[in-house]
């Protein structure tokens, strides 16, 4: 397993690589942290009431940098992402002629 400690250091590069924590679920270049953030907002959902201490402490490390509990990508965020993807495609393929059932990333 990976400690909380190294995957909220993961999420504060993510940070400063992206400006904003809003890892896509579906995000290839660490699917750890992706999953990582997602169980996180649940785990925030069901116990982020609960006054257990070390929990508290984790989610006020999270929100003080920036992190949503939610997340609803407004329409420039959402273009932008998709943008970033499209380049990495072309990064990768040296085209950007994506094929209609593309598997690894079916929204691009």
């Amino acid at each position: 397993g990976c400690s909380w400690k190294q995957r909220f250091a993961e999420l504060c590069e993510y940070k400063e690589a992206n400006g904003h924590c809003r890892v896509p679920k579906r995000y290839e270049k660490n699917t750890k942290l992706a999953n990582w953030v997602d169980i996180m907002r649940r785990y925030y959902k069901q116990h982020g009431k609960k006054q257990d201490p070390v929990w508290k402490n984790r989610f006020a490390q999270l929100e003080a940098i920036g992190f949503e509990w939610e997340v609803k990508i407004p329409a420039e965020d959402f273009w932008q992402e998709r943008l970033n993807e499209l380049l990495e495609y072309k990064e990768s393929n040296g085209h950007c002629r994506v094929p209609k059932c593309y598997e690894k990333n079916k929204k691009l």
